[in-house]
């Protein structure tokens, strides 16, 4: 019994290490096609490439239909279906151009944005010195918006989860360092999230899914959804503006960005005795900035991510440690 027991880890161990030799290969093929094709052809292959994932994948398409049904329910599913087919499209579309961005002089990525549409909220928290907590999800070519802003002189670093392949992990960091964008760890000190801000940066952080960390249960599209705490509480923390933005791919193949007023921070919430509620009432609003974000355009959002799960008891005590911080 202990020999079966033995081959059967010794079997799950190689089929997971196979799994991510083969990962690797295809992320290191795709990255190689995307430097080498034509834009136009290069897009076009890739958003064909997003409908055949749509196809291959069915318990992802499936969560999306379920998952836009969630958040639009009054909308006819021929409908839901079509933005289903389209999402899947904008991803594949939207991953030819991150992939492309280290090979991308400053230059070209400041080229691949249109516009900037509310720079001036952007500006106005930038003139104030203490630092912005840009508060966005999965929207669009999400890794080509901070390499924009670093590109026309406005230092960014982002917040990011490390992922479970080193050299996968490290070729994404790669990526961000060659536009000159920063990648700060989730997991370790916010130290350097802090010293970003106090030097008057801009830091990005995702809160569109459930992961593990410090968070709370607050309304998403109208349901409750497990959502980060750390972008209310490093603006109580330090003074810093919260900024939802997003980056929108259009249909002339350049993006656009979309800068929304700042989200109030005022005294009371800063001074108020019950830390738990402001950071509450913070993250509602920062849940709701980034539902905004999604249904300007909600082909450009990634909708089969399991968003809407059951409350556990690994939740609930991250939303108590999430009061304590």
């Amino acid at each position: 019994m202990v020999f079966e027991h033995d081959l059967r880890g010794v079997e799950v161990r190689t089929r997971k290490k196979l799994k991510r030799v083969a990962e690797i290969a295809v992320v290191e093929g795709l990255v190689a096609i995307a430097r080498l094709a034509p834009r136009r052809l290069g897009s076009d292959a890739f958003a064909a490439l997003g409908t055949l994932a749509a196809r291959v994948f069915e318990r992802d398409r499936r969560r999306a239909v379920e998952n836009l049904a969630v958040a639009f329910p009054d909308v006819p599913e021929p409908v839901r279906a079509a933005l289903v087919r389209a999402s899947f499209k904008a991803l594949g579309r939207n991953a030819f151009e991150a992939l492309r961005l280290a090979a991308m002089s400053p230059d070209q990525i400041r080229e691949r944005v249109e516009r900037v549409e509310g720079m001036e909220h952007f500006l106005d928290a930038h003139r104030a010195g203490k630092g912005i907590v840009v508060v966005t999800g999965h929207i669009g070519c999400w890794e080509l918006m901070p390499a924009y802003f670093v590109n026309i002189g406005y230092p960014v670093s982002v917040v990011a989860r490390r992922m479970k392949s080193e050299r996968l992990n490290a070729k994404l960091l790669a990526l961000r360092a060659s536009t000159g964008v920063t990648t700060l760890d989730r997991d370790e000190n916010p130290r350097r999230m802090l010293e970003s801000l106090h030097r008057g940066e801009a830091l990005g952080v995702l809160i569109d899914q459930h992961t593990s960390v410090a968070g709370m249960y607050v309304p998403f599209f109208d349901r409750p959804a497990f959502t980060p705490t750390a972008v209310a509480k490093l603006a109580l923390a330090c003074g810093a503006a919260i900024l939802p933005m997003g980056i929108y791919l259009g249909r002339n193949g350049r993006h656009v960005v979309r800068v929304s007023p700042a989200i109030p921070v005022d005294a009371h919430l800063r001074e108020a005795p019950n830390k738990d509620a402001a950071v509450r009432t913070i993250t509602e609003e920062c849940s709701r900035a980034v539902e905004n974000l999604i249904r300007l355009d909600p082909t450009q959002w990634v909708w089969f991510h399991h968003r809407w799960r059951e409350s556990k008891r690994d939740d609930e005590a991250q939303v108590a440690y999430a009061a304590q911080r």
